[in-house]
């Protein structure tokens, strides 16, 4: 480093608070890649820009991109596994194929990928989680105070929504409250108590924690898909079901005509505080109940985007020179639940049997083809700085799981498999089914819709495959779907060892720590077996060979102000 760029990175530093200058010294010293320090140094508030500086200091220029909604030349998306820069688009329809959605569409009640999809068209988060780390979006900066229990967010100058009313620090704290009791209570239980949120002024919101949260921006990004920012005043008069046929937000998108799980309709916001330029005139949406219908669409040229489909249906699309495939590594994983206060997986040995039972490597060629990550029974994926590659991998080994079910005496049981109807699931079920065969179980497989399915077994089913979709950090898995008071618990898992351990884990800031902790819970899931997940896909979207601009998200998101069809 020269002695230019070291008076930089010292400028930089003197503007830093003490955690950020803690993440910087780590990327100094070689202890994180580019990549995690863009990560880790986004959740801590650090700026891109003054990243970018200090890893051309460091001599890792890396790969300049432009975020869509920013100033720049355009998107950068992986067509076909080459990234593509956009240009200049002019107006056009663009035909987008989303996921049916599972319920009205409220942003109290989300927690589906079809409302996802639509939602996050009108409405916009604090931040944005993506590939390349957190972004800022209604928030231009953040920062925690020193041991993480408050964080600071600043908004941008000049937000409108669509109806051309301020966005102001009032509106965060209404609807962060507002969206508290719904099915965001997860993403905020043990985090943020409502109430605890306060407008310092117009631009300012300071969040008062329960404890110390090291990636507490996560909490409020995209990940956290019901806390689209809404006017106080839809808070003050919230009628649930009221945001379908008045979706007023700062999205890039403005509803024109919504029929649930039929359409949808909207045109480009002309306002929107991004840069925009290159977006289309119109989005016209078209809702699919399953994804074979989708893909048929697209195939046919009914719809011009794709944004997800699965190996299993829509294989044909790799291989098609007319198609322009984007692959991206989330974590998204399917969890097998094994419910611990029920017969016959009250015994640890049962379920580590069902968990020994299966051979990942042949799931994922099998379903994915390869575009997927191997899980280690843990929701701790690759993609997140948490992940401990030294953990042993789960292999098949089905010598030793007969022995721990003849130990157990469970040979011979019978159980029902509950399931919902997406993407690749339903075969992933006849996966586990031939498996536990093969041990002396028998699976009966129940497929149902996903409202369905989310209603009636999700959390009330013995045996289960539940989708959850991509986060930036693993926290919500860790304590939502894990810990003994966790809503999403469906395995009924009750250990303080692990509930102590994931609270310690949430709370720091240090990343060697937080892969030293992310290797000790894997290990004591490993060792419990709560529940099996077996790998952790990829994105797949296709667009049109020719088409650039298109990005989507591990959680599912839609980006379309760059799109310009092929």
């Amino acid at each position: 480093m020269s002695r230019r760029e070291m008076r930089r990175v010292d400028a930089i530093r003197r503007q830093s608070s003490e955690i950020q200058n803690h993440v910087i010294d780590h990327y100094v010293a070689g202890k994180m890649s580019r990549r995690e320090f863009l990560r880790k140094g986004s959740i801590v508030g650090l700026s891109l820009p003054f990243m970018g500086i200090i890893a051309a200091a460091c001599g890792d220029s890396g790969t300049t991109t432009t975020v869509p909604g920013t100033t720049g030349t355009g998107a950068v998306t992986t067509v076909a596994g080459t990234a593509v820069a956009t240009t200049s688009a002019g107006p056009v329809t663009v035909r987008v194929g989303m996921n049916n959605p599972a319920g009205v569409l409220d942003p109290v009640l989300i927690n589906d990928l079809g409302r996802i999809q639509i939602f996050s068209q009108t409405a916009e988060y604090l931040t944005f989680s993506a590939d390349d780390g957190l972004r800022p979006a209604l928030a231009e900066s953040w920062e925690p105070n020193a041991d993480g229990t408050v964080w600071t967010f600043t908004l941008r100058e000049g937000l409108v929504y669509h109806d051309g009313t301020p966005v102001t620090a009032e509106d965060v704290v209404a609807t962060m409250d507002g969206i508290a009791g719904g099915n965001a209570s997860s993403a905020f239980d043990g985090v943020w108590t409502p109430g605890n949120a306060r407008a310092v002024d117009n631009r300012t919101v300071e969040f008062t924690l329960d404890a110390p949260i090291g990636s507490f921006p996560f909490i409020v990004s995209s990940d956290n898909y019901n806390a689209g920012i809404l006017p106080k005043s839809f808070w003050d008069a919230y009628a649930e079901g009221s945001y379908e046929q008045n979706a007023v937000g700062t999205g890039p998108w403005i509803t024109e005509s919504f029929e649930n799980g039929v359409s949808a309709v909207l045109r480009k916001n002309e306002d929107y505080w991004g840069d925009n330029s290159a977006q289309p005139d119109r989005l016209e949406v078209t809702f699919f109940a399953d994804e074979p219908a989708m893909i048929t669409a697209f195939q046919e040229g009914r719809i011009d985007v794709l944004p997800s489909f699965s190996v299993a249906n829509g294989g044909a699309l790799l291989d098609n020179p007319e198609v322009s495939v984007q692959t991206q590594p989330t974590a998204e994983h399917r969890q097998i639940h094994m419910r611990t206060d029920r017969e016959p997986f009250t015994d640890a040995r049962v379920r580590q049997a069902v968990a020994l039972s299966m051979n990942r490597a042949a799931i994922i060629e099998g379903l994915w083809e390869g575009f997927a990550d191997l899980g280690n029974d843990a929701p701790i994926a690759p993609v997140h700085v948490a992940y401990d590659p030294s953990v042993a991998q789960r292999e098949e080994d089905l010598q030793q799981a007969n022995e721990l079910i003849d130990a157990a005496g469970a040979r011979d049981a019978d159980i029902t498999l509950n399931v919902l109807e997406f993407e690749e699931v339903p075969l992933l079920a006849q996966l586990v089914q031939a498996a536990a065969a093969q041990i002396g179980i028998t699976v009966n497989i129940q497929v149902d819709d996903a409202g369905t399915y989310y209603s009636n077994f999700w959390l009330d089913s013995t045996f289960g495959i539940t989708n959850y979709g991509h986060r930036g950090v693993p926290n919500v898995y860790l304590s939502a779907a894990l810990k003994s008071d966790g809503p999403w618990n469906a395995a009924a898992y009750n250990d303080p060892d692990y509930d102590a351990l994931v609270n310690t884990f949430l709370a720091e800031f240090d990343l060697d720590r937080q892969k030293e902790l992310g290797g000790q819970i894997t290990q004591k899931l490993l060792e419990d077996s709560p529940m099996g997940i077996p790998y952790f896909k990829s994105n797949l979207a296709a667009v049109r060979a020719g088409t650039e601009g298109l990005e989507t998200t591990g959680m599912g998101h839609i980006l379309l102000q760059d799109l310009q069809l092929g």
